[in-house]
């Protein structure tokens, strides 16, 4: 089990450290003060889930599918690799085309 980036074994070490510390009664206060906190993060995920499908249910929105939307396609460095791409392809087929001709006869080369 791997929960935040803490193995199940660090995960024992720190509850005991904290047992420890706090003691019985206020290892189980904290407890319920974090079921508490998550309780209140569950009901407000919940909230705006339910407002989110509202509105998207006002606007017309009730269904909308996105899964065929690819968000890699607005990534930055992919935006500037492609246009590098093309700019050296340009650049290429303008280079292998029929150029000046040399004064220098074949395979003397400069």
């Amino acid at each position: 089990m791997n929960l935040f980036g803490i193995s199940s074994v660090e995960l024992v070490i720190v509850i005991v450290v904290v047992v420890l510390v706090l003691g019985p009664s206020g290892f189980a206060q904290a407890v319920r003060a974090f079921r508490r906190g998550v309780e209140l993060v569950r009901a407000w995920s919940a909230r705006l889930r339910e407002e989110a499908q509202r509105d998207s249910a006002a606007v017309g929105l009730k269904e909308l599918d996105l899964s065929s939307l690819d968000l890699r396609q607005y990534d930055p460095r992919e935006i500037v690799r492609q246009a590098v791409r093309e700019e050296m392809d340009a650049w290429m087929k303008q280079g292998s085309g029929p150029g000046p001709k040399s004064d220098l006869p074949p395979g003397t080369g400069r």
